[in-house]
C-alpha cells in the first residue's frame, strides 16, 4: 500500500537549498542538552538511598526529555526554514520589512482593515506583517496541514498565527505574524525554522458526552495499574491501546 505523500514545491530551484524538512531532524538545542533524568538525593521516604539518574524510573526522575507529548510534538509535521534574510524595523506602531533576495517579500497587514475586534494582547504591534511563502504544498485528498510556530523553539520576538489549510485544493501557505512592541530592528536569518507544518486527515468524529460506564472504569484501572511501572511505562500503555478496539 502506497503511503500518503506531502508535496512542496517552489519555482525558484535556489530553494532546494533550504527546503521543508522532517521536524524531528530540528529537536531545539535545550532538548537536546537537557539528561533524561535526574539524580534524587537520599532522605525520601520511598527511596531512602536515592535515585540515580542512570536508573532513569518512568515518572520518579524523568525529564521533559522523555515526556510523551513533547517528544511526539517535536517529531511530527515538517519545519519551512526561512527563504531569506529579513530585517524587520519596528518604530512606535509602524513596522518596516526589506528582504535580502528577490523572494523576500513582506507587508503589514492593518487591524484596522482586517482584524478589528481582535483582542491583542497589548505587548504586540496592532499590524500584523505577513510574509509570501514561495513554498507551495500539496497533500492528498482529504488531508489539511495546520500551520503554526515551532513552539519549543520559542520565538520571543514574534508569534506565527496559526491557520488550517486545505492543502489538496489549495496550495499556497503564507505567513502571517505579529511582533511585540519596541523600537528595535530584528535580523531573522535564511534558514532559520519559521513554521510548522502538521499535517492531519479531514474527518468528522461523532462527539459522544456520557457518565463514566463501568468498562471505562475497568479499562482506566488497568491502565492505571499497567502505568505504574518503573521501567517501560509508556510502552506497556501503548500495548494495551493497540490491543484494544
Amino acid at each position: 500500500m502506497t503511503r500518503p505523500k506531502i508535496e512542496f514545491f517552489t519555482e525558484n530551484e535556489n530553494l532546494l537549498e533550504f527546503p521543508p524538512f522532517p521536524a524531528k531532524k530540528a529537536a531545539p538545542d535545550w532538548f537536546r542538552q537537557m539528561e533524561p533524568s535526574i539524580e534524587l538525593p537520599p532522605g525520601s521516604a520511598r527511596f531512602p538511598f536515592g535515585i540515580s539518574k542512570l536508573l532513569r524510573l518512568s515518572n520518579i526522575n524523568a525529564t521533559i526529555k522523555r515526556c510523551p507529548g513533547v517528544i511526539s510534538y517535536l517529531s511530527e509535521g515538517y519545519l519551512v526554514p526561512l527563504w531569506a534574510d529579513f530585517l524587520v524595523q519596528i518604530r512606535g506602531d509602524t513596522v518596516y520589512c526589506a528582504g535580502s533576495n528577490d523572494l523576500a517579500h513582506a507587508s503589514p497587514h492593518s487591524k484596522d482593515m482586517q482584524y478589528n475586534t481582535m483582542p491583542l494582547p497589548d505587548d504586540y504591534l496592532k499590524d500584523s506583517v505577513k510574509f509570501i511563502n514561495p513554498w507551495k504544498v500539496r497533500t492528498p485528498p482529504g488531508w489539511s496541514i495546520l500551520l503554526s510556530q515551532p513552539f519549543y523553539h520559542f520565538e520571543q520576538r514574534f508569534t506565527v498565527i496559526p491557520g488550517v489549510i486545505d492543502a489538496d485544493v489549495y496550495h499556497h501557505m503564507h505567513v502571517n505574524t505579529f511582533f511585540r512592541k519596541g523600537n528595535r530592528d530584528h535580523q531573522l536569518k535564511m534558514g532559520m525554522p519559521f513554521v510548522h507544518i502538521l499535517p492531519f486527515q479531514r474527518s468528522l468524529l461523532e462527539p459522544e458526552v456520557r457518565v463514566m460506564t463501568e468498562a471505562d472504569k475497568k479499562r482506566l484501572k488497568r491502565l492505571d495499574f499497567r502505568g505504574k511501572r518503573f521501567f517501560g511505562k509508556n510502552a506497556s500503555i501503548r500495548g494495551m491501546a493497540d490491543s484494544e478496539d
